[in-house]
């Protein structure tokens, strides 16, 4: 079978692996599809996340179907249509190989842990979950970002009433505002940099847009929904969802003396977050555990609350996989499925 590998900096190809063996707990997973992450995946190829030796098998936001099952596996059975399957470092058969984290590939592995541990299935929350057959694998893809966001939103203790402002135009500030309105959540208030993406955002349900350039905050050319509660004295709760410097900073500079930051984004490793504002009392990074989303976000697609389909812009072979990248890097998709 073949992977996605980042086979030195910047540099990728698509290289043969065997097919794992799997233990008492774990079954064997034939990949459908597995999503670009945005921010993850390009950090790692350019040295800015996770960085060491080469080569490295990416891939974490993978769907597949069961095929095989160990004898001690009773949560899943062949023909279960699962999210997150992967591969470990020891499947990866070259010097200095690695997985981060091994879903682009044909075949990976899931574990039942529920099993392992004696539990009964979702008991504790584990992400490599069962999806309902109806869903297809392109666009159970979008479960996963979904989940996160969730998850996030969940821990950011945001209360009814309290406002909430979120930095960042990409896929996880939309999905996070997205969420956040389902959620009952209100206001809800969206900062980026450029214009451009205001209508999006009217269309995800937020109060208000604010194309806040990369400057100073000119509180009086905010929309109304906006200013109002910049001049009260600022949000009540912020999430950083882009990964800066500049993004925290932001979130800083709206978020009330007494309010919170949750810092959502990955920083690259050569731009990291300011020691100093990482410092401040209000910032902090939440744990995402998404499998505990995983029933909401269930039950909102089956309300017709959540059209996943609207989460992925692209589909495509997985071996077109330079094309993926390259129109993500470059902005002309918010989010590739890789078809295997």
């Amino acid at each position: 079978m073949r992977g996605i590998f980042v086979t030195a900096l910047n540099e990728t190809a698509i290289l043969a692996l065997s097919e794992p063996e799997i233990g008492p707990y774990e079954a064997l997973v034939e990949v459908e599809a597995c999503g670009i992450c945005n921010s993850t995946d390009w950090k790692i190829i350019e040295g800015e996340f996770q960085g060491g030796t080469f080569p490295i098998l990416l891939g974490h936001e993978s769907v597949g179907r069961v095929i095989r099952t160990g004898d001690r596996v009773r949560s899943f059975r062949a023909g279960d249509r699962v999210l997150r399957a992967n591969l470990r470092d020891e499947h990866v058969p070259y010097p200095g190989g690695r997985s981060r984290w091994g879903g682009f590939a044909e075949r990976a592995i899931v574990t039942d842990a529920w099993a392992e541990q004696g539990a009964p299935y979702n008991a504790f929350p584990h992400p490599q979950q069962i999806v309902p057959p109806e869903i297809p694998p392109a666009e159970a893809v979008a479960l996963i970002t979904l989940k996160e966001t969730i998850s996030c939103l969940g821990r950011s203790d945001v209360g009814l009433g309290q406002s909430l402002a979120i930095v960042g135009s990409g896929p996880v500030a939309q999905a996070l505002v997205f969420c956040a309105k389902l959620s009952g959540i209100a206001p809800v208030v969206a900062f980026g940099r450029r214009s451009r993406w205001a209508e999006t955002f009217a269309r995800l349900g937020a109060d208000a847009y604010v194309a806040a350039g990369e400057g100073p905050l000119d509180v009086d050319a905010a929309p109304r929904a906006a200013r109002t509660i910049l001049e009260a004295g600022g949000f009540d709760r912020a999430i950083e969802a882009v990964g800066s410097a500049a993004a925290l900073a932001r979130c800083l500079e709206v978020v009330r003396p007494e309010g919170r930051v949750n810092v959502y984004g990955v920083a690259p490793a050569s731009a990291p977050h300011l020691e100093d504002m990482l410092a401040d009392p209000r910032v902090y990074r939440s744990r995402v555990v998404e499998a505990e989303a995983h029933e909401q976000l269930l039950a909102w697609v089956a309300d017709g609350k959540v059209q996943l389909a609207d989460w992925i812009s692209h589909t495509m072979p997985w071996t077109d996989y330079r094309r993926g990248f390259e129109m993500v890097q470059e902005k002309q998709a918010t989010k590739v499925a890789l078809m295997f």
